[in-house]
């Protein structure tokens, strides 16, 4: 570097330092005009919480039904994963992801399918697939159709809950008073007869449901309590809202409900009980009614009219012009039901699927034709379509040829109901204002908003939607926001926002101080909103958005930020006071160090810019750190070379007094003090770097004392429980335990409310809600919750607190309480993750040979022994907590086989075997109910009562769709009972178990991985051929994460040497200039060390961003060196008086920079401290080594190894 003298340059240079300080008209509407694209570019960039990441993921569902799992893997599963594997941009498989992952279960198929992480056009390739599926044609009889969910990735900014409240004591008065006067008229036409006393079991239901669909179970109640000499003389009373049966008994209440309990298990199925109905309550005295009524009062509101509510709020959002897309979950399908007795339809003749044949010829809504008579037209209507249930009913069904037809309404019972047994369910627990809780049925409706739109317009126009369609509800009727993303985005951004206002107090606080006079300070404290107004104008431009991620970039930068300005001030001023005038000073100052900066800026961009090859979820996450810290310091650069001269202008002044020389700074004060310092240091320069050598050991045995964890939780308002049954559990068993599970979590929280007051010393009410969902997950609230398919033995339990900050204390306490009261059930608390990991420590066997389908089950037993043997390891580790596999046991199962030989001697096919059952069992579709735009489907199934036990099935009628014959099913099939695996997981093409388990509460998953690893290896050692072992989980994305990290800052280092070279002409300087970043790195795992931090992958972040700034602070020092070379110092003076110029603007720097990131570190979440901390305690370490150490290094390159020359005066080193 060579360097003119002030005269040369004030006469050759012609630069926008000198054109803004010269042309200051111009200058100030340049400034306004920043500032007014910055205001702009701020208000129209998206807000939103976390950066939009896209969801690569879909999933394809093929059902077949009453086929077992190992059926579905090999008939359906493969053939889907084949057809899916042709797609050439699916996700390549690796330890941390996957590309095709499938789950084979008992009548359905699913298979997950991962795009690779450079598509960009996912919905191009998603369509490919589909049409793929489409075309696969050699699926089994009786499988499909396959349903291709492409959207599976879209996550809903809004969630709301519509639930229906309990009735109230006024219509329960009402209620009771109308049952009371029902049965004291029946009572009073029974005699007594001194044998018992009246009791009365009373049934309620919503006012607006029929109480004929419970009259023939009590009809059928009233003849299992006779059969069980329980009561006599019974009485069934019917009336609005509810239904009864009077009789006498000698039975104690207990016995009654024992009886009504076994009734459900033995005569009828529990699940099909009508959703809508009461708990029963017995009453003996009628003036007891009302308390009866209220110790049981359900849902006032029944699911259809839910179902109408949410339908109604759906329509009207939907138009929203924010809103992309509204979907419904919890609904309860409707259906009219034909319920039939096989002895009385066999009687007449009548076959079940010859009713379907009559009401579809019927129910037609298809045109005639057109009839044109004199001129006009005619329209022939020949539609029979169906109007009600009623209708339904009045068809005539034609019956044997000796008997007359009759109405369809004397052969089956007719009513309308909702899916039975239901396979989804969605409820709400809320607190009432006595504390509480209640749970209520309820719908949810996913909101989900345009790409690009404004989250805030959209907030406010849900609002003013939901504002107009209230009216036109229930005032009673719950609709509450269970997920809110326009009010978790304007906390974030908020939140973030005050971070950046109280680092900027902090940095201009730290300007004041460091030049102790109040014109610097401003010069420093206008400096930074027109850099930031400038930043958010690119960031406008370049379409970054406002997040988490965006705000913390421009907090970690401010450091960066301040810096040019720093330094660039700095010059005006010690240019005045070598008598410049002030108008010369402005831009002659910032003009001599240009290059310098330049350089330093360059180094800072060329170090971040690499983060953009970051893969994956990650990369993704952090794609706008490099884009805003270039933005950022592309902006400082501008503006040190343009509205800082103008400013100067105005606000620097001469000092007053002279400014003591080089020679006075030398012996006095703190100068004076890190001169003698480094004359000492240079003289021992070898002891001193050996010392530093010892440092660096430090340093290695502070990592070695880190735990590690990948990436940590996020700090929200919302976690959720995952309840997972064994495989055969039905959706009434998974109710029971979610209720059981909500009833801790409730239990939990207030305990926890009461051992952590408020600070009036009041307990205070941690939980706000809880959200369950049951047969399946519930949307995708998160973007990084990928919701379970529906599946009868899982429940989701969406947890909503108060405080946020009560998320990550409760998560504790409520597993430990959860898996110790919930037995036989899976039971995992999450909190919402960043960048998910399904399981913080997994290890995957798979089965890679091809053993053809007859070695299947040996296959299983292979893997299910492997699989134990992990188990037995992990469950050995003190550290390790619910050890389990994703495959689960095999369930126990009692099937009924047909005899083919026999069925074929009956004139029976096994087609007419599985038409019968699936009629008899589940219902067979026969037409369909139009109400306005609603499909309701007609399905005929064979009554309760002869469907109900194992003996009930084998006489169940099998009938020839050929001929007239029927023969029951024992007499063609035998009874066989055996364990049988009901789950079968995939995992690009081969069969895996994974094993997976998670720390202890205080221990990381990487601990327990450790102390696995030797015996994990030993077994991998002994695995039979054509199987092999992964290790997947945290350890597996570290891995990657940690790799690709490594990459990116070798790559940077190498950018960074570049540019030192061409900048110093010199192969050998780049060293010296990256000599101090070891000794930052140091500083940044000491300052992990003492706050307790784990090194993740936030942690390394920091690290590797810490070589720019510390090269940029050392490339202005060389500048300085260099200069005091050509003025003729000596080497030592040289390199300690730069150090004495410098020490001023590295300190306000260092400072600006150290004090900047608190704020970040404290609103910022687990997240964002660790990258806090490491920079922190990495610039404050290498600022005393860039001072001390760096001089001490050159000194000893120059007169020790001879690799630096020192040239005389005037003569440039190389």
């Amino acid at each position: 570097m060579t360097h003119k003298s002030d005269a040369e340059i004030i006469r050759e240079t012609r630069n926008t330092a000198r054109y803004f300080a010269e042309n200051r008209h111009i200058a100030w509407v340049l400034l306004v005009v920043v500032i007014l694209w910055g205001i702009y570019g701020y208000v129209n960039m998206p807000k939103r919480k976390d950066p939009d990441i896209p969801v690569r993921l879909a999933v394809a569902l093929c059902p077949w039904p009453g086929v077992h799992a190992e059926k579905i893997e090999q008939l359906v599963t493969r053939k889907m994963e084949a057809k899916i594997a042709e797609n050439s941009r699916i996700h390549p498989p690796s330890d941390y992801d996957f590309g095709i992952m499938s789950i084979s279960l008992n009548g359905l198929s699913i298979v997950y399918v991962q795009l690779g992480e450079d598509v960009e056009d996912t919905k191009k390739e998603f369509n490919d697939i589909h049409l793929k599926l489409d075309g696969l044609k050699d699926l089994p009889e009786g499988a499909g159709p396959i349903r291709f969910i492409s959207d599976f990735g879209d996550t809903a900014a809004l969630m709301l809950t519509v639930a229906s409240p309990k009735e109230g004591p006024d219509e329960i008065a009402l209620r009771a008073q109308s049952i009371r006067r029902a049965i004291r008229g029946v009572r009073s036409g029974a005699a007594a007869d001194g044998r018992g006393s009246r009791a009365t079991l009373v049934v309620a239901l919503p006012f607006a449901t029929n109480p004929q669909v419970l009259s023939r179970g009590l009809h059928l109640f009233g003849q299992y309590m006779k059969e069980n000499s329980l009561g006599w003389d019974l009485r069934p009373i019917q009336g609005s809202g509810f239904l009864a049966l009077d009789f006498a008994t000698c039975a104690e209440d207990e016995a009654v409900f024992d009886l009504v309990g076994r009734f459900l298990r033995e005569r009828i199925h529990e699940e099909e009980v009508h959703p809508d109905a009461w708990m029963p309550v017995i009453v003996r005295d009628p003036e007891d009614t009302e308390a009866k009524l209220a110790a049981v009062a359900a849902e006032k509101y029944s699911y259809r009219e839910l179902d109408d509510f949410t339908d109604l709020i759906q329509r009207t959002l939907q138009p929203v012009p924010q809103v992309s897309k509204v979907d419904r979950t919890g609904v309860l399908g409707q259906e009219i039901l034909l319920e039939y007795s096989q002895e009385r339809l066999a009687s007449y003749g009548i076959q079940p699927y010859k009713i379907g044949d009559i009401l579809r010829a019927r129910n037609i809504n298809l045109p005639g034709g057109v009839l044109q008579i004199e001129g006009k037209e005619i329209g022939i209507d020949p539609s029979g379509e169906f109007k009600n249930e009623k209708e339904i009913g009045n068809v005539l069904i034609p019956a044997s040829p000796s008997s007359m037809p009759l109405y369809l309404r004397d052969l089956v019972d007719i009513h309308r109901g909702y899916e039975s047994p239901p396979r989804f369910l969605n409820y709400y627990s809320w607190r009432d204002a006595r504390g509480e809780w209640h749970r209520s049925r309820a719908v949810t409706l996913a909101v989900l908003m345009r790409s690009g739109e404004q989250i805030g317009a959209f907030g406010a126009q849900i609002d003013k939607a939901l504002a107009e369609v209230r009216q036109q509800l229930p005032e009673d009727l719950m609709i509450v926001r269970t997920s809110d993303q326009p009010r978790q985005v304007s906390e974030e951004v908020s939140l973030f926002m005050k971070a950046l206002y109280e680092a900027l107090i902090l940095v201009v606080l730290v300007a004041w101080l460091g030049f102790w006079e109040w014109r610097s300070a401003l010069l420093m404290a206008l400096s930074i909103p027109l850099t930031l107004a400038m930043t958010f104008g690119m960031m406008d431009l370049l379409g970054v958005d406002v997040q988490q991620v965006s705000i913390a970039s421009l907090i970690i930068a401010l450091g960066l930020l301040v810096d040019d300005p720093v330094v660039a001030g700095d010059a005006v001023k010690r240019d005045l006071a070598l008598g410049h005038p002030s108008l010369t000073a402005s831009w002659l100052g910032p003009t001599k160090l240009a290059k310098a900066i330049l350089y330093a800026t360059i180094t800072n961009i060329v170090a971040y810019l690499p983060f953009r090859l970051l893969s994956g979820d990650t990369g993704l996450f952090l794609a706008t750190l490099p884009i805003v810290m270039a933005c950022s310091l592309i902006s400082s650069r501008l503006v040190s070379m343009t509205f800082i001269p103008l400013l100067g202008y105005y606000l620097l002044r001469p000092p007053r007094k002279p400014e003591p020389s080089l020679e006075e700074r030398r012996t006095r004060g703190f100068t004076g003090f890190y001169y003698r310092m480094g004359s000492a240091a240079i003289r021992h320069r070898w002891g001193v770097f050996t010392g530093s050598l010892v440092f660096l050991g430090v340093g290695a045995l502070f990592f070695s004392q880190l735990k590690t964890s990948f990436f940590p939780d996020d700090l929200q308002y919302l976690s959720y429980v995952d309840v997972w049954l064994p495989n055969d559990a039905s959706l009434l068993t998974t109710n029971e335990a979610a209720v059981q599970a909500e009833r801790v979590v409730e239990e939990v929280a207030d305990e926890y409310g009461r051992t952590h007051p408020g600070k009036d010393g009041k307990p205070r009410q941690v939980l706000k809600s809880v959200t369950t969902f049951v047969g399946g997950g519930g949307p995708r609230f998160w973007i990084s919750v990928s919701p379970e398919l529906q599946q009868q033995n899982y429940a989701q339990l969406i947890l909503e607190m108060e405080n946020k900050e009560d998320t990550p204390l409760l998560a504790r306490p409520l597993q430990q309480a959860l898996s110790a009261r919930i037995p036989g059930a899976r039971v995992d608390v999450h909190q919402l993750q960043i960048n998910p990991v399904d399981f913080p420590v997994e290890v995957r066997i798979s089965g890679r040979a091809d053993l053809g389908l007859r070695k299947d089950d040996a296959d299983v037993r292979v893997l299910r022994r492997l699989s134990h043997e992990v188990k037995e390891i992990f469950r050995s580790i003190p550290q390790a907590d619910r050890v389990r596999d994703d495959w689960d046991e095999e369930s126990f199962v009692v099937s009924l086989q047909v005899d083919p030989d026999r069925a074929n001697l009956a004139g029976i096919s096994n087609l007419d075997v599985a038409g019968s059952c699936a009629s008899a069992m589940n219902g067979i579709p026969l037409t369909t109910l139009r109400e306005g735009d609603k499909e309701i489907p007609v399905l005929a199934r064979l009554r309760m009562e002869e469907r109900a036990r194992l003996s009930d099935i084998k006489s169940l009628y099998i009938y020839s769709i050929e001929n007239a014959n029927k023969v029951p099913l024992l007499q063609v099939s035998t009874v066989h009972s055996q364990m049988r695996t009901e789950r079968i997981r995939r995992r690009d093409h081969f069969r895996t178990f994974a094993v997976h388990c998670f720390p202890v509460p205080g221990a990381l998953a990487s601990e327990v991985l450790e102390q696995a690893y030797p015996r994990l290896k030993a077994l991998e050692d002994r695995l039979p051929p054509g199987y092999r072992m992964d290790i997947g989980g945290e350890q597996a994305k570290q891995d990657q994460g940690f790799a690709e990290l490594a990459m990116v800052l070798a790559i940077s280092a190498a950018g960074i040497f570049l540019a030192l070279v061409f900048q110093f002409n010199n192969a050998v300087k780049p060293f010296l200039v990256f000599a101090a970043v070891p000794y930052g790195m140091v500083g940044a795992l000491g300052a992990l060390y003492v706050m307790g931090a784990p090194f993740g992958f936030m942690a390394f972040l920091g690290i590797a961003s810490l070589v720019g700034v510390i090269v940029s602070h050392v490339i202005v020092l060389f500048d300085f060196i260099e200069e005091m070379h050509e003025k003729g110092e000596p080497l030592r003076e040289s390199l300690l008086d730069a150090g004495i110029v410098r020490l001023r603007p590295v300190m306000i720097t260092v400072g600006a920079t150290v004090l900047g990131l608190f704020p970040l570190a404290v609103h910022g979440g687990p997240l964002w401290e660790p990258l806090c901390y490491a920079q922190i305690g990495g610039l404050s370490v290498a600022t005393f080594i860039e001072l001390i150490l760096v001089p001490v290094l050159y000194a000893i390159f120059v007169e020790d190894l001879k690799l630096v020359r020192w040239k005389g005066t005037g003569e440039p080193s190389s």
